[in-house]
């Protein structure tokens, strides 16, 4: 069956024709989308790591993505996101194509609404004291998720926006595989930046298909009490959804989110969970800026399965800030992830990404 072009003025019609049992990538002329040309995967499309390559004049995108910016948009809760980081960008080819492999397998056993893919930056500026594990380049998000994954799961793209110039965001942007995106800024006030968060977003504001979102931070609310003004800011920008940083603070957390309902804001908010199976990688956690109390250090620390404690530990700050948010009136979703290359680590954030469908 040859490609089927399609107008997109109603996408009723689009969702009727995959409803009806099409196996084929669909080609449609979206520019009032995304400007560009557009190839759809349903999710059951198959072989779709041949598909998932850019070919000449097209962007290629998944179905999925447009499921999930339309749950965000909704204002769905309860949604269910992993997060991970793509592979140092040092490695030899087979070994991220090994690498890949095995995260294409993990992703389609949790069932995750979207991943979340980490563009990462090296964040020494934002803290003093020596980091734990040496900062290493990644491959970036639509690299990673573009040719290395083969999975159907939408994703959400951590987009640094100081580590563009504007022509080179925009170009990011026009050619990107994701129509969702999270845009950080600077780690410090002191660093260097090529195009700051403002405009970033006024970029952003020129693609019609692109949701963006931004960063939200309980710590920062504790040291200076205007993080749901900061919300509120970035929401008039174009920010349709916030994604957290790693949170073990219940009570620090549930200060944040008691102003966000004060705020009246409704945007979903999507907390985010770290495992951490050992001292080490608390330390860690704690270095990249997350408040750990002394009474969860305590506990974990007399625990006789460290990992194990954590996730339980997870599961009922979810439990308290989910009732907290169902009673009034926040929108509210998790992110799970797990910051260590270490398995054990991993195969527990999996399991808590399964596990938070029925909490």
């Amino acid at each position: 069956m040859p490609l089927l072009p399609l107008k997109f003025t109603a996408r009723a019609a689009l969702l009727a024709q995959i409803l009806a049992g099409l196996e084929n990538p669909l080609k449609f002329d979206a520019e009032q989308i995304c400007r560009s040309r557009l190839i759809i995967y349903p999710a059951h499309a198959p072989s779709q790591r041949k598909f998932n390559r850019k070919r000449r004049g097209f962007l290629h995108f998944k179905f999925g993505n447009f499921m999930l910016k339309e749950k965000i948009l909704n204002k769905e809760k309860g949604l269910v996101l992993y997060g991970l980081t793509p592979p140092k960008a040092e490695f030899e080819e087979s070994k991220l194509r090994d690498i890949s492999d095995r995260w294409t397998g993990r992703i389609e056993g949790i069932n995750a609404d979207g991943l979340v893919l980490y563009e990462v930056q090296d964040e020494s500026e934002r803290n003093d004291s020596e980091r734990t594990f040496e900062f290493s380049g990644t491959l970036s998000p639509e690299i990673y998720y573009r040719d290395y994954l083969s999975v159907a799961t939408p994703s959400v793209f951590y987009r640094v926006a100081s580590g563009y110039n504007e022509d080179g965001f925009r170009a990011a942007l026009a050619a990107q595989s994701s129509n969702l995106n999270v845009l950080v800024g600077a780690t410090s006030s002191s660093q260097k930046v090529r195009l700051n968060l403002a405009r970033a977003y006024e970029i952003a504001g020129e693609f019609e298909n692109l949701a963006v979102g931004g960063v939200c931070i309980a710590e920062r609310h504790a040291k200076k009490g205007d993080e749901p003004q900061r919300v509120r800011e970035k929401i008039a920008a174009g920010a349709k959804f916030f994604i957290s940083q790693a949170i073990f603070d219940a009570q620090m957390t549930r200060k944040f989110l008691e102003d966000c309902a004060a705020a009246k804001i409704t945007e979903p908010i999507f907390l985010t969970f770290s495992t951490a199976g050992n001292p080490k990688t608390l330390e860690f956690i704690k270095w990249l800026g997350v408040s750990v109390p002394s009474s969860v250090e305590d506990r974990l620390n007399a625990s006789e399965d460290y990992l194990a404690q954590s996730c339980e530990i997870i599961k009922e700050i979810w439990r308290e800030l989910k009732q907290f948010g169902d009673e009034n009136g926040l929108n509210l979703s998790a992110n799970i992830e797990s910051v260590m290359a270490k398995r054990a680590e991993i195969e527990a954030s999996l399991e808590l990404a399964r596990e938070f469908r029925l909490l």
